[in-house]
């Protein structure tokens, strides 16, 4: 079985590493000084556990700082689905929204360049506001009232007005950008490296706390009071270890070491995801003495406040992938790819019980991406150039029954955002924003 201890006080150094990776100044053994000249910060920080709640937004990547991709009150098409704008970019990373702007990262429309451009965009018909060329790689976004944050090659802050950088703080962020390497929540912002937990303040982009855990960590995930991350360690990665620390302070209120796999190798994907009272983690498993000779994906959840409580959750499909899943209401949403190479959905109960799924071969829903909840109803897409799958399109689906509501052909390369009546869609060369059929034409 797993191990559980809680810890009070966990002694911040700042490793050797870590001081030569940050070329700010050090104080007071924690605070490392952003690029841009630090502001105070006005009035109080605000609690914790506030999190995203208007129908028209969606500032991170998986929807919050917990990555659940389910948002309770957004409400999207249903009864058709009808492309009303399509922005001809490469799209690399996002988009998040709120109010009246889409964000994301796209390819330069020039041939001759060859870097990425932060675009902030009119949510009514797709028009640009403002583009800024980007000289380093970017693989998360998140926003708040006045900042546009990102991570990559540095973890940078933008004026939403209009592009200006505010502030640079030189850490590498790791995550790729469907599953959200970012954490924001009030006025911090959440972020590791290879080896350390940082929060950020994002009005001045100076470091309220670190706290180095070693090993190879997972992008944090944050609700509530607390910070999650997964460390796996050892060549083969057979040691897994998930924290929860202080959102506040950085201090580990408890680590829970994840029962070892039947396997000589083994990971986690991705951040962990916070709903439902549990934290979940994706888990991979396998070695050279695996037939498959690749790695068999997994599920596993813990009690969030103790750590304790492991649970596998094994009706989920998984197999040769497990997209980052949706969570939320009581309940869990999967999308993968099974050991017959064929895409299905499978939705469960918090414990992973109860339920409905749709297997590509009986629904003749295909899918590639991770799954999106809003308003009770599920989004997905497929793309036929992914691996087993067989058909291209986009899925509004009744999160309760599993009925198919309405579909289009469409190739979706990403999670859809679902933001104010309105599917926001990747495909290989464009952003497309997709809504209800007019009247008489659905």
């Amino acid at each position: 079985m797993g191990t559980t201890s809680i810890h009070h006080v966990l002694e911040m150094h700042p490793s050797r590493r870590d001081v030569l990776r940050a070329t700010g100044a050090i104080t007071a053994g924690s605070f490392l000084a952003p690029t841009a000249a630090a502001r105070p910060e006005s009035g109080s920080v605000p609690g914790f556990h506030r999190e995203p709640s208007a129908e028209g937004s969606w500032p991170q990547q998986r929807y919050s700082g917990a990555h659940t991709g389910y948002h309770p009150t957004a409400t999207g098409p249903k009864t058709g689905l009808e492309e009303r704008w399509r922005f001809d970019v490469r799209p690399r990373v996002g988009p998040v929204v709120d109010d009246d702007s889409v964000y994301l990262v796209g390819e330069s429309s020039d041939p001759d360049e060859h870097h990425d451009v932060l675009y902030a965009l009119e949510a009514a018909d797709g028009g640009v506001r403002w583009a800024v060329d980007l000289e380093e790689r970017t693989n998360a976004l998140a926003l708040d009232a006045r900042r546009l944050y990102a991570g990559g090659d540095s973890l940078r802050a933008y004026s939403r007005a209009d592009g200006t950088v505010e502030w640079t703080f030189p850490i590498e962020t790791g995550g790729p950008s469907e599953d959200g390497g970012l954490a924001l929540a009030g006025r911090r912002l959440y972020v590791t490296d290879e080896e350390t937990v940082y929060g950020v303040n994002t009005v001045s982009g100076v470091v309220v706390w670190r706290r180095p855990l070693g090993g190879r960590l997972t992008p944090p995930a944050v609700c509530g009071n607390c910070v999650y991350v997964g460390r796996v360690a050892g060549d083969r990665g057979l040691d897994r270890t998930v924290f929860a620390l202080g959102a506040r302070t950085g201090r580990v209120r408890w680590e829970h070491d994840l029962v070892p796999p039947s396997a000589s190798e083994a990971n986690l994907v991705g951040p962990p995801v916070v709903a439902n009272g549990r934290v979940y983690l994706r888990t991979t498993a396998g070695g050279e003495e695996d037939i498959f000779r690749t790695p068999i994906y997994g599920l596993v959840s813990l009690d969030r406040a103790t750590g304790g409580d492991e649970r596998p959750i094994t009706r989920t499909y998984a197999g040769f992938d497990l997209h980052p899943i949706a969570a939320g209401g009581g309940r869990i949403y999967t999308t993968a790819v099974d050991f017959t190479s064929v895409s299905g959905i499978a939705v469960r109960d918090a414990d992973g019980t109860g339920g409905w799924t749709i297997h590509g071969d009986d629904g003749d829903v295909h899918v590639s991406t991770a799954p999106t909840v809003a308003g009770g109803v599920l989004y997905v897409g497929s793309d036929s150039s992914r691996f087993g799958i067989l058909t291209d399109g986009l899925y509004a689906i009744d999160a309760a029954t599993g009925a198919v509501l309405s579909t289009l052909d469409l190739a979706v390369i990403a999670a859809p955002v679902v933001v104010d009546g309105t599917v926001y869609a990747r495909s290989e060369q464009a952003l497309h924003a997709i809504g209800e059929p007019a009247a008489g034409e659905a």
